[in-house]
């Protein structure tokens, strides 16, 4: 009895701590809402990745700078597909050249 106890609570403990590794994108969002209201701020420029990007799609988009807690926020809602240049341009709703 003791043991199936025991192995209860492993069972509900590993089924918590699983659960506590889920990605929660709106908490991040809601942690750098301060961030992205200092968005002048030069702590949260990303200009290599800014720099770069815009001279990598100038033919196919017109990339605005993207800041840091943007990008968090991006990564953690689009985990599952690849933030290249393209990617980032197309989920930030930057404006596409014809």
């Amino acid at each position: 009895m003791k043991s199936v106890c025991i192995f209860s609570l492993i069972i509900i403990l590993c089924c918590l701590s699983i659960k506590a590794q889920r990605l929660n994108c709106s908490r991040l969002r809601e942690n750098c809402r301060p961030c992205t209201r200092r968005l002048v701020d030069p702590i949260n420029n990303l200009e290599f990745i800014n720099r770069d990007c815009r001279e990598k799609v100038r033919e196919r988009w017109i990339w605005r700078d993207v800041r840091r807690c943007e990008m968090q926020i991006f990564a953690c809602e689009n985990h599952e597909n690849r933030l290249d240049c393209e990617n980032v341009a197309r989920l930030t709703g930057m404006r596409r050249i014809r």
